[in-house]
């Protein structure tokens, strides 16, 4: 009955999918215990139970796992092993290669841990909205690719316009190493000097690998180069970063300079994690509108690179800057009562936001290329990332 319920519910539910996969693929014993119920109730020989379990076992298992990951967007049509019936008898006459067997096993554990990764850690439904800024880029590198028919009337999952056909689509991996931020200007000095004394005051364990920051697409994109082909892959590379830049320079000419006023902060959180962060309250300097910039700017750029969707929760983009992070929710909101009795209110305006890129899991996020904002802008990459003048 638990297998049936979650193949018919799934589609609608991911938390549904992942309890599916982890069912399925993880606790398989679960499986053999039903199994073996199930045969003493209805006295059916053990062989043809036994045949049955394992044919509802990996297909079961395996359709969760593919579904999953396509839900999350670490999964192509080119990777679907196993999406016909066709492949599905493949697997009930034996016929599936070994390989194709273990690449479903690990696609299912994947899928299932990214996601419960995720579900876990905003804690007792706390507002999920932390980067995780700290943990190891190679866990967490994402293979991601759309089509330009792949698309839903539901606006809160694919806020792009209809007509918006020139959307970036080479072959490309999510990187945690990369990120498309907004971080105060070299003028805005004192903003730098509050933030700064902030974060060293709270012990942020990113203070000397990030800068004070608003992550808007992030992780962002790497290229995934052919090794094999005819053009090399320093000019793969380029091709990938003109691209790139096309497609940064049409999402930021949609935006023009704005003001950022920190004035507040929050937390979110839970018993196993508490993040404090500062509110960038944004305002356009012309025009009028009821819309942040800084969210403006979020749509602009998941329109031209519709696979980033990972800084909208439920749906949402509520920007943040994180000044640390706690072991818990009560620590984050002690930390939140001192510095807001000692904060002044502080502003500076936004010419430009940032690609940003790390070497490393340890290293210091630097500047990839600079975006302008407002009217036809132009975005060059630097030959070697640059760093900020003000990080310590």
């Amino acid at each position: 009955a638990h297998q049936s319920h979650t193949r018919t519910n799934w589609p609608g539910n991911m938390k549904s999918a992942a309890y599916a996969t982890l069912t399925s693929i993880v606790c398989a014993r679960r499986v053999r215990t039903s199994a073996f119920v199930e045969r003493q109730r209805q006295k059916t020989p053990r062989s043809q139970v036994a045949a049955e379990q394992q044919n509802n076992w990996f297909s079961d298992g395996r359709k969760a796992a593919i579904d999953l990951k396509r839900e999350l967007g670490i999964l192509d049509d080119d990777d679907d092993l196993m999406s016909s019936k066709d492949d599905i008898n493949r697997i009930k006459e034996e016929e599936v290669p070994a390989n194709e067997i273990e690449d479903a096993i690990e696609t299912g554990k994947a899928a299932a841990r990214a996601l419960l990764a995720q579900m876990s850690g905003g804690g007792d439904g706390g507002d999920d909205r932390g980067d995780s800024e700290d943990a190891p880029d190679d866990r967490r590198i994402q293979k991601v690719s759309f089509q330009k028919n792949d698309r839903t009337s539901d606006s809160s999952q694919h806020p792009f316009e209809e007509d918006a056909l020139d959307v970036f689509n080479l072959p490309a991996r999510k990187s945690h190493s990369l990120t498309v931020c907004m971080v105060p200007p070299a003028s805005a000095t004192l903003a730098w000097a509050q933030l700064t004394a902030a974060r060293r005051r709270c012990k942020d364990p990113g203070f000397f690998r990030w800068p004070p920051h608003v992550n808007i697409v992030y992780p962002f994109l790497e290229p995934i180069l052919e090794k094999d082909s005819i053009i090399s892959e320093e000019d793969q590379r380029k091709s990938f970063q003109r691209e790139v830049a096309r497609h940064l320079a049409l999402a930021a000419e949609q935006v023009e300079p704005f003001d950022v006023t920190i004035d507040s902060f929050g937390i979110f959180g839970g018993k196993s994690r508490g993040v404090m962060w500062a509110y960038p309250r944004s305002k356009c300097t012309v025009g009028t509108t009821d819309e942040e910039p800084l969210i403006t700017m979020q749509k602009e750029l998941e329109k031209q690179f519709p696979m980033c969707t990972d800084q909208r929760k439920n749906g949402k983009f509520s920007p943040h800057m994180t000044i640390s992070h706690y072991e818990d929710s009560d620590g984050a909101l002690e930390a939140k009562t001192e510095i807001e009795e000692s904060w002044a209110s502080v502003s500076f305006n936004v010419p430009e936001i940032y690609l940003l890129r790390r070497e490393g899991d340890g290293g210091q996020f630097k500047i990839l290329a600079t975006i302008p904002l407002g009217c036809d802008p132009k975005v060059e990459f630097n030959e070697a990332a640059l760093p900020f003048v003000d990080m310590p």
